[in-house]
């Protein structure tokens, strides 16, 4: 069995881009192996990478790291300190703890792999203890996350109006939403994402994954873009209705050949969430509960171009959705983990902007133009295009959260 190694980073950086973005050394890392994960706040330049066994770490120690700017990467083992163990203490009653906490999971690899310990105390709050560099380097990256999550300052909800349509959009769990139906995306294979897999394991026996395995086995053919509705009646979870979504994959030859492939597929996946709400619609369904349904991409640099396009398709299919007076499906909620409610808030806190609207959590569409609409939330032009170097750590969501819709059966 393999051993993991920690290694610390270190970046010189170039005159002419004096800041490095997280987003920036996780593509460079992953570029050259899978077996790696980085923990890096940004602009600070430094960081921790773990390494899945020594024969990575000396490749990589091997190898002379440069990034397209210029700047450089210099890695080294664990330095030596005076104080090689000491101790750090997160209490749980701190109004930024449950803020960090999910970022803290992602540290405790990297702090196990040097030897260090954790440990829950009884009030909940979390006792770390390792070596001095370690937990300075995790408490900095805690810190910055803590702080850009304090920044954004967006709401916990808000809502959106298109006629009789009413559009919640809110962080939470999906599974616990009071509504007649909740849509989980899945895989061609049946598999369904980590984070709600979860979400339903809390409700006690609940064996809906090996059910969908089950069908599965019985060579039961789903398509892309298709949806499959139970009705639940053996299931111990408060809905009427489970609606499995089964998620397109962006990787078609044809549609790579283009510059901006993803963006190319905007009208097509449109339609598909059209559609799907159409078809739900017909099913006498008056609310429904749904995640942010990002499609599958071949990379994990492609995917803030999924998910950015991801959302315009959802609110422009909302929109035209709405259009039918005589809809019955007239309440939606859109739950997700809060970097997909994030970006979707930046979206519709710029067509406020366009609008010339007062910020607020009452969105109107029905009273709204055409063009401006179409300016938001349409295809964008190649110039408005945002480049993935620019992305920022609240914009990258933690591995629990990152879709499973890779391993797709080949058609």
């Amino acid at each position: 069995m393999d051993t993991p190694v920690l290694l610390i980073f270190h970046i010189k950086t170039s005159s002419n881009s004096p800041d490095i973005r997280s987003v920036v050394i996780k593509d460079y890392f992953s570029n050259l192996t899978a077996n790696v994960k980085v923990l890096y706040p940004t602009q600070i330049h430094s960081g921790l990478l773990l390494c899945k066994s020594k024969r990575t770490e000396e490749k990589l120690l091997n190898m002379r790291h440069t990034l397209s700017n210029g700047s450089t990467i210099h890695l080294s083992p664990p330095p030596c300190s005076l104080f090689q163990q000491t101790k750090c203490f997160f209490d749980s009653h701190l109004k930024q703890f449950n803020e960090i906490r999910s970022h803290l999971q992602q540290c405790l690899p990297f702090l196990h792999t040097s030897s260090g310990k954790s440990e829950m105390t009884s009030d909940g709050s979390i006792l770390l203890e390792g070596h001095i560099f370690i937990l300075n380097s995790i408490h900095s990256y805690l810190l910055h996350k803590a702080a850009k999550q304090h920044q954004t300052n967006l709401p916990d909800s808000y809502e959106l109006h298109s006629g009789n349509l009413t559009i919640t959009v809110m962080r939470g769990k999906l599974m616990e939403q009071n509504v007649d139906s909740i849509l989980i995306p899945m895989n061609s294979r049946y598999k369904i994402h980590t984070a709600i897999d979860e979400q339903i394991r809390a409700f006690g026996k609940t064996n809906l994954t090996n059910y969908l395995r089950e069908s599965a086995q019985r060579d039961t053919r789903v398509f892309d873009g298709k949806i499959i509705i139970y009705p639940n009646r053996e299931f111990p979870i408060p809905v009427k209705v489970l609606i499995m979504f089964v998620v397109p994959r962006l990787i078609n030859d044809e549609t790579t050949k283009e510059k901006y492939p993803i963006n190319s597929y905007q009208s097509t996946y449109e339609q598909i969430i059209l559609n799907t709400l159409q078809t739900i619609d017909q099913s006498g369904i008056t609310s429904l509960a749904m995640p942010v349904l990002e499609p599958s991409v071949k990379s994990f640099s492609e995917r803030r171009s999924a998910n950015e396009m991801a959302v315009r398709a959802m609110v422009s299919a909302f929109r035209r959705f709405s259009m039918n007076s005589s809809i019955k499906l007239k309440r939606i909620l859109v739950v997700d983990h809060h970097v997909q409610i994030t970006r979707m808030s930046k979206r519709v806190k710029q067509y406020q902007s366009r609008t010339q609207t007062k910020a607020s959590t009452n969105v109107n569409f029905t009273v709204d133009d055409e063009q401006t609409f179409t300016n938001v939330f349409g295809v964008p032009k190649v110039s408005d295009v945002p480049s993935s170097a620019g992305e920022s750590d609240e914009e990258t969501e933690s591995e629990e959260y990152q879709l499973p819709y890779t391993d797709h059966a080949r058609s």
